[in-house]
């Protein structure tokens, strides 16, 4: 066992008889096999953090007394709070045993009163925050995951609202209804929602570029489905906090109108109508009648505010910190070129271009055509930045927005999928093609069981019930070789290593028994070794399965070892392709010379020589030459090269490639321009 891997030890990969070993020593706990021992569950040790911050003990006390005389008033009151006693000797009374707090100008028990005040209170945030989150977070939902224009026209609407005074919105309300509490508490919850708009629009902008929310797109899922299942959780928690700081100052605010006599009526045991009558008459009375009632306000949004921060801090270190946002549909320009017969997924000719503000669409792709059969494997090679990944998006209909796919025709199992509806795509996408993502940690869901997610693109796209999906999902774990299956269905993502998270990809990406399978570099995020078996495990699934595979990798040697067929891109544009072994045993273009040259195998330099480097970057879209554009970086560039675009060209051995000086480079005769078979 080497000491320099970062994989957490996993059940597997003991090597033979450590059982024995273990025995010996005695139980050694590790990554996989903590959750045997009774683990401290996220929502224990939220609890344990929330009792051990005395603010925290404090407000849920307060909290819990509130809610008990809200519900339960006549268990804490001792009279009637609408009784009254106009005895002379009643009014305005102090302190006693038998009215606690004393009385008010009407002889009216002052403690019961205070009491019953809670149920006001409790009322105006329940008025309030019911409006505040029922608008403004699917609003900011909305706004988030569309972008765009809308997104704009959203939030300049919800900044004017924001900028408006809550009282003077609550004020506008009484005079289009009615004066009460109520009816107040309308416009504060409006005036409210702009805030949980805004903090719902950035979590949803940023949840949505997490690649389990990509997976739950390609898996087919709809896209309520994805905000209600991958966005809404991982709200939960700074929605909490919100509402809680947020319900203290709605309480304040109640309090405020009904102290102005524009809220609650002047007979109701409300705190701010106590506050008002104990104003009118403190010169005369004293200030007794304002302080029962102004404590209890006090405490009260005190209580509030301190158990919105007992809440956050107790959830801080484990609440998780965006799916792809799909592009409108226009309209395509067709492709000049046909479809490979019998191929299972065929793409013409396609480009995709990203608006730019005050110029020119900026082109992403430029004319890349691919096609992969039936149970073969065809690999995607190029350096960051190439659009491999960016062409198999497009292919699927996930042409991230704003970026748009303006020319071309994409064919999948002879069906012409080009302008495929939304809903039309999701009975495909994880049915019938599956998608294998780099970060393995990335693509699950940190809140949800695997089991949980191995089984929902199996509710989805099958009969199955759930016991039988259950049952199917602990069949794929065992048979991506995942250790003891029916207990890691009920483990969540942090407690698998990296490359059992990957055998878990590879399983929600199988489950559905698809035709095609994509692998966004599947091993790049593993060590050495799990790599290699990673590798043998889709080639077996392959065989087993007959499975179409699309390897999209930077790595020539992983392309080497699996794949039937090759296409290298550079800058958006597809510059060779054809048989493994063609394009390794004798490359036609500098680029892919110059990639296979970077590979240490192939380093004949002397002891102590670099390796061989490819200088430059791949340039940016904006900063492509006119003509060729491996030019700046090739060393057998000419001034043609520099003022000229290279077109693909059939060589005589169905080797495609787009370079002026192919021949002299590769000694191979020009068989004429032809047909691309990809």
């Amino acid at each position: 066992m080497t000491g320099n891997s970062n994989e957490p030890l996993e059940d597997a990969d003991l090597p033979a008889g450590t059982d024995e070993l273990l025995e010996d020593v005695g139980h050694i706990p590790t990554p996989s096999g903590l959750s045997a021992n009774k683990t401290d569950s996220p929502r224990r040790r939220f609890w344990r953090r929330m009792f051990k911050n005395p603010l925290g003990v404090f407000s849920m006390l307060w909290f819990l007394i509130l809610l008990v005389a809200w519900v339960w008033p006549e268990l804490l009151a001792t009279h009637d709070p609408f009784k009254q006693d106009l005895t002379f000797t009643r009014l305005y009374e102090g302190p006693s045993s038998d009215h606690w707090l004393g009385t008010d100008e009407r002889g009216r028990d002052f403690y019961s009163r205070v009491i019953h005040g809670a149920g006001f209170a409790f009322r105006s945030i329940l008025i309030a925050m019911t409006i505040a989150v029922g608008v403004g977070v699917p609003l900011g939902m909305f706004s988030g995951w569309r972008g765009g224009r809308l997104d704009r026209a959203i939030m300049w609407v919800n900044d004017v609202f924001f900028s408006l005074p809550i009282i003077l919105l609550a004020m506008a309300v009484i005079i289009i209804l009615s004066p009460s509490l109520d009816n107040a508490m309308i416009g504060v919850g409006i005036a409210m929602s702009t805030r949980f708009t805004r903090l719902t629009r950035a979590v949803t902008l940023q949840e949505k570029e997490e690649l389990y929310v990509d997976a739950a797109r390609i898996s087919g899922l709809s896209t309520p489905t994805v905000l209600a299942r991958y966005i809404a959780p991982n709200l939960l928690s700074s929605l909490i906090v919100q509402a809680a700081i947020i319900s203290g100052a709605i309480i304040l605010i109640g309090a405020t109108l009904s102290f102005l006599g524009i809220g609650a009526s002047l007979d109701d045991p409300d705190w701010g109508v106590m506050l008002n009558r104990g104003r009118n008459i403190f010169r005369t009375e004293g200030i007794w009648q304002i302080v029962p009632p102004g404590a209890a306000l006090i405490l009260t949004v005190l209580a509030f505010n301190l158990l919105g921060d007992a809440i956050r801090d107790a959830i801080g270190r484990d609440a998780s910190n965006n799916a792809l946002t799909i592009s409108k549909r226009v309209d395509i320009a067709p492709s000049d070129r046909p479809h490979r017969p019998g191929a299972l997924l065929s793409v013409r000719t396609i480009d995709v271009e990203f608006p730019s503000p005050g110029k020119e669409p900026v082109q992403i792709l430029n004319g890349v055509s691919l096609g992969v059969l039936p149970g073969k494997t065809l690999g995607i090679v190029g350096e960051s930045g190439s659009g491999k990944s960016m062409t198999v998006l497009s292919a699927l209909g996930l042409t991230p927005a704003p970026g748009r796919l303006t020319r071309g025709s994409v064919q999948f199992d002879e069906r012409d999928v080009t302008s495929l509806s939304e809903s039309e795509w999701q009975e495909i996408r994880g049915k019938d093609i599956g998608v294998i993502f780099q970060e393995p940690i990335a693509v699950l869901n940190p809140a949800i069981k695997v089991g949980k997610q191995l089984m929902e693109p199996l509710l989805l796209h099958t009969e199955l019930s759930k016991a039988e999906a259950r049952q199917r999902a602990v069949e794929l774990l065992a048979e991506v070789k995942v250790p003891d299956p029916e207990r890691r269905m009920d483990q969540y993502p942090h407690e698998f290593s990296g490359g059992m998270a990957q055998r878990v990809g590879i399983a929600m990406a199988l489950a559905c028994s698809p035709k095609l399978l994509i692998a966004d570099e599947p091993t790049t995020a593993l060590d050495v070794t799990v790599q290699g078996q990673i590798l043998d495990l889709l080639m077996d699934l392959q065989k087993e399965r007959g499975t179409s595979i699309i390897l999209i990798t930077h790595d020539l040697g992983v392309i080497a070892e699996v794949a039937d067929r090759v296409i290298v891109m550079y800058a958006g544009q597809v510059v060779e392709g054809g048989l493994a072994d063609d394009i390794f045993g004798r490359p036609r273009h500098p680029y892919t010379k110059a990639l296979l040259d970077t590979m240490p195998q192939n380093h004949h330099g002397g002891e102590g020589d670099d390796l061989a480097v490819i200088p430059g970057v791949v340039p940016a879209p904006t900063d492509w030459p006119v003509g060729c554009r491996f030019a700046p970086r090739c060393q057998y560039a000419t001034d043609r090269c520099r003022e000229e675009m290279p077109v693909l060209e059939v060589l005589s051995d169905g080797v495609i490639v787009r370079c002026h000086h192919h021949e002299e480079l590769s000694g191979e005769a020009y068989a004429g321009r032809g047909e691309v078979s990809l």
